[in-house]
């Protein structure tokens, strides 16, 4: 399971911000065998990766950074990424998805690429989604089922002006929605999120009281938002809490705000139980990493479930033109500061 928001902004002036959430499957910490990393892919790198049967191939236009895992077929499997245009693209996990088979005639993208597709090409959400209209998306999974990376997936795309596409693949048909909401969870599919989110049109940032039994209870314009974990209720809290009161006077004010209501949407490990017959007994799902994405100041941050710390990379301060990727483990050893001595020193 995993969350998406788009935080909204008064004007140009301020840094348009998004983030996500990956929550995934393990027993626990030690067994779990997914090693994300942290990728920079310059400008003309060739694609895909791997020789795969049919697929088209590209040499990419833009330099993005981006997370991604080893897959068994594929040398990274990218689940999220920003480029240089400030164009971010995102996969989520959406268990319903039944993708189209292949066409005669129309060119195959493997939808296990889908992410390097879209950020090495493009700029804004018009130029994908006209693009993606061209190619068939073929779920990776059924023509090469070797490959044990889960693609039941559904993507969102939010470019540097803040406008949002949803692509979902439902009975064997591609779906596109754009929007400037930028929020996507899991199951189910975005319309039904869409309605459902219509029943909660009532809560409201201001602190309501009323009286209850004799007594003052404040903050009753936020009753009845859902907070269990599920898909459906992270989707409401995110499409509410993005339209924080709050205005950032600085990008660190806005970076902290987004980490705040991304918290508020993560799963902690061990409080969610997974009984799924087709997993390991005693698998849970949980919030493994997190990503902070400054589209106007093109630059990503991370941090992960036992490492609080943040962790940044600027695109303008690498080479856009090198030669070579560059990877790094997402996960950090430094997780925590010791300001001890600091203390001793004003004593």
């Amino acid at each position: 399971m995993c969350t998406n928001i788009t935080i909204p902004r008064e004007s140009k002036e301020e840094p348009l911000i998004s983030a996500r959430t990956l929550d995934w499957f393990a027993t626990s910490v030690e067994d779990n065998t997914i090693n994300w990393s942290v990728n920079f892919v310059p400008r003309g790198q060739s694609f895909p990766q791997a020789d795969l049967p049919g697929e088209i191939s590209w040499t990419n236009k833009y330099a993005f950074v981006g997370v991604g895992t080893e897959g068994i077929m594929i040398p990274i499997v990218y689940a999220d990424g920003l480029n240089e245009k400030g164009l971010c693209a995102a996969h989520l996990s959406l268990f319903t998805s039944k993708y189209p088979k292949p066409k005669p005639g129309v060119p195959i993208l493997y939808n296990a690429n889908m992410v390097p597709y879209i950020l090495g090409n493009f700029k804004n959400i018009y130029e994908v989604k006209e693009a993606l209209l061209e190619l068939n998306v073929v779920n990776m999974n059924e023509l090469l089922p070797k490959d044990d990376f889960s693609t039941l997936l559904h993507y969102i795309v939010t470019d540097a002006n803040g406008n949002s596409l949803i692509i979902e693949f439902v009975d064997g048909e591609m779906r596109m929605y754009t929007n400037r909401m930028g929020v996507l969870t899991n199951d189910p599919t975005y319309d039904w999120q869409l309605t459902n989110n219509q029943f909660y049109q009532q809560l409201s940032v201001d602190n309501i009281t009323t009286t209850i039994c004799g007594e003052e209870v404040s903050s009753i314009g936020q009753l009845g938002i859902p907070g269990d974990p599920s898909p459906r209720s992270r989707f409401v809290r995110a499409a509410f809490l993005r339209h924080t009161a709050f205005r950032p006077q600085n990008i660190s004010e806005a970076i902290g705000a987004a980490r705040q209501i991304l918290q508020t949407l993560s799963v902690p490990i061990g409080t969610m139980v997974v009984t799924d017959p087709s997993l390991p007994a005693g698998s849970m799902d949980w919030t493994q990493w997190s990503v902070i994405r400054d589209h106007t100041n093109l630059s990503y941050y991370f941090y992960t479930d036992f490492n609080s710390n943040l962790y940044g990379i600027h695109l303008g301060q690498l080479d856009l033109n090198a030669s070579k990727q560059t990877h790094i483990d997402i996960m950090r050893s430094k997780w925590y500061k010791d300001v001890t001595q600091e203390l001793e020193a004003d004593c």
